[in-house]
C-alpha cells in the first residue's frame, strides 16, 4: 500500500492500514506537509513533530526527495524503517534498517516534463516489491520508470498508452 498526498491521512488511519497491508510505503509529503485551514498555505514540519514519528517502526518504507529529507535525521529514521531518498536525475539512495546505505544509479535521459516522475518512481518501486524483487532492484526499477516518464511530455505519453490499449482491444 502506498500512502501519498499531503494532509490526507491521520496517524490512526495509518495504524489501521498497517494491520491490513503487508507493506506500507509512505511518501513523506503525506505526513510533513501541513495545510493552513484559513489561507490554504502549505507548511512543512519536521518529521518528529508530524504526529507520525512513533509509527515509523511499523511501516516498510519512507520516501523523501533530497529537499524533504532535510526535515528528518535520515540516519536516525533508518534505524526505524527503510528510507528512500531521491535526488532527481542524479540518483536515489537506500538507507536500510541494518545500517547499510546504497546509491542507485540513474538512467540518463533528456528531461522534457517532470510531471509524474515521483508517482512513477513510487508505483514501480511498490510493484517490484509485490513481484518479490530485492530492494535495490525495485529502486532501480523506480529510477527506470521515473526516467521514462520525464523523457516524454506526459500528455503525449498518456495518449500513446491509450492508443496502444485501444489498438490491442480492436485486434
Amino acid at each position: 500500500m502506498v500512502v501519498g498526498v499531503g494532509g490526507e491521512i491521520l496517524p490512526v488511519t495509518l495504524e489501521k492500514m498497517v494491520e491490513i497491508y503487508d507493506t506500507i510505503f509512505i511518501d513523506i509529503q503525506s505526513i510533513i506537509y501541513v495545510f493552513n485551514g484559513v489561507n490554504g498555505i502549505v507548511n512543512l514540519v519536521p518529521l518528529k513533530d508530524s504526529g507520525f514519528y512513533h509509527l515509523l517502526p511499523i511501516i516498510g518504507f519512507l520516501k523523501a526527495s533530497d529537499e524533504e529529507a532535510l526535515f528528518m535525521e535520515v540516519e536516525e529514521v533508518q534505524k526505524k524503517c527503510c528510507v528512500v531518498v531521491t535526488h532527481g536525475k542524479e540518483m536515489c539512495e537506500l538507507y536500510l534498517r541494518d545500517g547499510e546505505m546504497m546509491k542507485i544509479s540513474p538512467f540518463s535521459v533528456n528531461q522534457v516534463d517532470l510531471m509524474s516522475a515521483r508517482d512513477c518512481f513510487v508505483g514501480r518501486f511498490m510493484a517490484g516489491l509485490v513481484q518479490g524483487l530485492a530492494v535495490p532492484d525495485v529502486a532501480l526499477l523506480g529510477n527506470l520508470f521515473g526516467s521514462i516518464t520525464v523523457s516524454k511530455m506526459i500528455i503525449s505519453y498518456v495518449s500513446e498508452i491509450v492508443f496502444y490499449v485501444v489498438n490491442r482491444s480492436i485486434d
